[in-house]
């Protein structure tokens, strides 16, 4: 499966949301610190790039929508297809196949 059909695999999963509405995955680059994955105060240890990835779902309380964040989902990568990847295992991992459904 290339990555459009998983991003869009992820969205669809009938775990992370209802008939009525979809999954979001947002990707946002963030310059890290490479020996620690992490944002440093000192800006100039953040020398590489990383795309992280949350995963939402809307859910209708009764009077309003909500939005879950899956924590059991963050992830990232050196590239927003790696992300993808790595957030697609993670969706079978946690919630399975639903293509075999």
């Amino acid at each position: 499966m290339n990555h459009v059909d998983k991003y869009y695999w992820i969205i669809d999963h009938p775990e992370l949301g209802d008939k009525s509405s979809q999954s979001s995955i947002e990707l946002t680059p963030h310059k890290v610190n490479p020996l620690n994955e992490t944002i440093e105060d000192d800006i100039s240890l953040n020398t590489e790039y990383r795309w992280w990835v949350e995963v939402t779902s809307p859910e209708f309380d009764g009077n309003d929508w909500e939005y879950i964040h899956h924590w059991n989902l963050d992830t990232g990568g050196k590239t927003a297809e790696e992300a993808i990847d790595k957030v697609y295992d993670l969706v079978l991992k946690h919630y399975g196949n639903y293509d075999e459904i």
